[in-house]
């Protein structure tokens, strides 16, 4: 047993030493002009197919992927942050994507035999030493179910499908403007969000609370995988002037069609914003600083009325469970959220997205 100890610690000592001398004088080839061993792809991509399917969430916990709405808000992040890579579906990659080593699929490749669940884990991981990064944030898994909604829908969108999906609308005034035309592709070019209803109305909110928004989400403050990529490639200049560009002007708002709604969800939410509820013990009165008001109160609170349902809903759950942050007003809404059950944050939601826009 001896004798095997000691060969073993000299074979692991030359190979310690081999090793050495390989880094510390550059002898193995980085090159990308040159693949791996034989054998070395198959062993990598067995790894990686392996542990993707050991680390992504259950099929029972995808949700529903197919809201238009979502696949639209997927697709437009995709175009800003991972078309440059696995092009758009039915598009050639560029000469220099296809020399990279592994070269990224085209995305129609990229999403084969893969099931949405395992697309997620992908999305949200990233892959080491492959070039495909991990989602921005760690948190608000819900951002990344969108892009799974658009991915789940590639292997039977044409291109001509998918530059309609994600074509900005025009903004003549503003000419040529990338940004703002980055901007207005998911928030449209009158802030409406474009009627998605994952996509909030800036058209309602202040400049000065769309400025400190965007700059929360360059810094990390308040987190969204989506927002951070988008604000990341602005500076506070950029964010004063989109601010005044989207933000509401008194008597501009636009109108826009009653949605349908649950009348007793909305009157459960009325009492429940106004204080005028039993369970306002637990829960501030919304619309001390949300409104609906007579006159707005500060610049710095948004407005909910006319905001998406479903927007406003998950927001509500963020806050509850106080992974949403952004301003020094964020520890406020972290305890009215606190005692909020679901069927509260369902009345909330109803009864500001069934309000007319103030």
């Amino acid at each position: 047993m001896r004798r095997f100890l000691l060969h073993t610690a000299i074979l692991a000592g030359i190979a310690g030493v081999c090793g050495a001398l390989v880094v510390g004088f550059g002898l193995f080839d980085v090159s990308a002009r040159k693949g791996h061993l034989p054998g070395v792809s198959w062993v990598l991509h067995t790894a990686f197919r392996n542990a993707v399917e050991l680390r992504a969430p259950s099929a029972e916990a995808v949700p529903d992927l197919s809201d238009p709405d979502l696949v639209a808000l997927g697709a437009r992040h995709y175009d800003g942050a991972c078309r440059v890579c696995h092009a758009a579906p039915g598009e050639a990659r560029t000469a220099t994507v296809r020399a990279m080593l592994p070269a990224p699929p085209p995305i129609r490749e990229a999403v084969a035999d893969w099931e949405p669940q395992h697309l997620f884990a992908i999305v949200k991981h990233g892959v080491k030493m492959s070039g495909m990064p991990a989602w921005p944030t760690d948190r608000r898994d819900d951002d990344v179910w969108p892009v799974v909604a658009f991915l789940t829908r590639v292997p039977d969108m044409t291109l001509a499908q998918y530059e309609d999906l994600v074509a900005a609308p025009e903004r003549t005034e503003q000419g040529d403007d990338t940004t703002v035309a980055y901007c207005a592709s998911c928030h449209g070019a009158d802030g409406r969000g474009r009627d998605n209803a994952h996509i909030p109305r800036l058209d309602l909110l202040s400049e000065a609370y769309i400025a400190a928004t965007l700059a929360a989400y360059r810094s990390g403050a308040r987190e969204s995988g989506i927002m951070r990529h988008a604000a990341s490639t602005l500076d506070d200049t950029d964010d004063a002037r989109l601010a005044r560009l989207f933000a509401r002007q008194d008597g501009e708002t636009a109108p826009q069609p009653a949605p349908a709604v649950d009348a007793d969800l909305v009157a459960r939410g009325r009492s429940l914003a106004t204080g005028a509820s039993p369970a306002s013990t637990k829960v501030p009165a919304c619309a001390a600083c949300h409104g609906p008001w007579p006159q707005r109160l500060s610049a710095d609170f948004p407005r909910l009325s006319g905001q998406p349902e479903p927007y406003l809903r998950r927001q509500l759950e963020l806050w509850r469970a106080e992974e949403r942050g952004g301003t020094a007003r964020a520890p406020l809404m972290h305890e009215a959220a606190r005692a909020l059950e679901d069927a509260d944050i369902r009345a909330l939601a109803a009864f500001y997205a069934a309000q007319p826009p103030e």
